[in-house]
């Protein structure tokens, strides 16, 4: 058995991004007698970050990133799409393995058996607006469709997302589904993201993207409702956006918030993991989530969380936490806000929870189970 594991998305400013830290886990929990067996396929300017973290592995050079082919999408797409079969049908491998999705050169047929990895349908799953949308829309419908039949294993990243795939592709077989969990790493050591002057005594947590699809704003909602009654302070830890400045940042303003919320943004791990550990309370109301890392990390730090009942979320977190419906409901929200603050969930039942998330998502298991999987193909 050997495998053909694709990088190429991941380039020198996406090293930290989900889909480049999801295969970087199994990379890096992947036991050493194992690693013979695995070809990583990497982009020519990731050559230097490859040698330096994976010297054990053998790897080849993709050499038809954006800054190598045609700027034309249709003329690059052909070029990517010619490099990338020779490249890969000539790699000596058996199995294709690709945890990126929404790269056109990888729904290509090719020699080797894939192993293809989806996270969620969302961009299929929204309603878009105008032309342009719908037409986008439906290219990724069909990029996803022939990704899963030229695949000889679909691996979806939790129960919701194998429903998904079979309620909107009825022609994908059952069988053809395994459900991998994602792994969960916290970084070792906690370190504080805040000046000792800024640094807020009570805190309630958001850890996620400042979009509406992650739903920030029935918190913003939840929180003003509440903010005569706790002494709290909101955190949201979030990349800036659009959302953030027209939608999020005006609300706030116009509730006089400002002194009650703190927004965090190009935090490390390291800080993240204090965020968790220190606060009161993790609060995520996401309406879109294919497996949701934050809540889960919350809990392995033992903190009490309040979720949302959507898409993904009660699958992946075992049922085990406190949840809240429906989503978009902000007085449901800050009545469950406030009478988990009141009565949190005991020292003993948070550690019990962190230690079947512990169990459930380690890399160890993750990585156990794909090269069950391999061996399988």
């Amino acid at each position: 058995m050997n495998v053909l594991v694709d990088m190429t998305h991941i380039t020198p400013d996406k090293l930290y991004a989900s889909l480049s830290i999801y295969v970087f886990r199994i990379l890096d929990a992947m036991p050493a007698a194992e690693r013979k067996h695995f070809t990583l396929l990497i982009p020519s300017e990731l050559e230097d970050f490859t040698r330096r973290r994976y010297p054990e592995y053998a790897y080849l050079l993709f050499p038809a990133t954006r800054a190598h082919v045609s700027r034309h999408k249709l003329l690059r797409i052909a070029q990517q799409i010619r490099v990338y079969r020779r490249i890969v049908n000539s790699s000596g491998c058996d199995i294709l393995f690709i945890a990126n999705d929404l790269y056109p050169y990888t729904h290509i047929r090719t020699r080797l058996k894939k192993v293809v990895v989806i996270h969620d349908l969302k961009v299929i799953k929204e309603t878009p607006c105008s032309w342009s949308g719908k037409i986008a829309r439906y290219l990724n419908f069909r990029f996803y469709a022939s990704f899963m039949k030229h695949a000889e294993v679909v691996v979806a990243i939790s129960n919701y997302t194998r429903q998904d795939i079979l309620t909107h592709y009825p022609s994908v077989r059952p069988e053809k589904i395994k459900v991998i969990y994602n792994s969960v790493l916290l970084a070792k050591e906690a370190v504080s993201p805040f000046k000792k002057s800024s640094a807020p005594e009570d805190y309630l947590l958001y850890v996620n993207t400042l979009q509406p699809h992650k739903n920030p704003l029935t918190l913003l909602k939840a929180f003003q409702l509440l903010k005569d009654k706790i002494s709290h302070s909101l955190v949201l830890v979030g990349k800036e956006t659009s959302y953030w400045k027209e939608e999020l940042l005006p609300y706030l303003q116009a509730h006089q918030l400002e002194s009650r919320i703190l927004h965090l943004q190009n935090l490390r791990e390291e800080e993240l993991r204090y965020l968790y550990e220190h606060a009161r309370l993790f609060v995520t109301p996401s309406l879109r989530e294919g497996f949701g890392y934050t809540p889960i990390e919350a809990a392995l730090c033992q903190c009490p969380v309040v979720c949302s009942t959507c898409e993904a979320l009660p699958d992946t977190t075992r049922r085990q936490l406190v949840y809240y419906q429906p989503p978009q409901d902000a007085e449901a929200l800050a009545e469950t806000l406030l009478r988990t603050l009141q009565n949190p969930p005991s020292p003993a039942r948070r550690a019990q929870i962190a230690a079947d998330y512990q169990d459930a998502y380690s890399c160890a298991r993750q990585v156990q189970d794909f090269l069950t999987l391999f061996h399988h193909c």
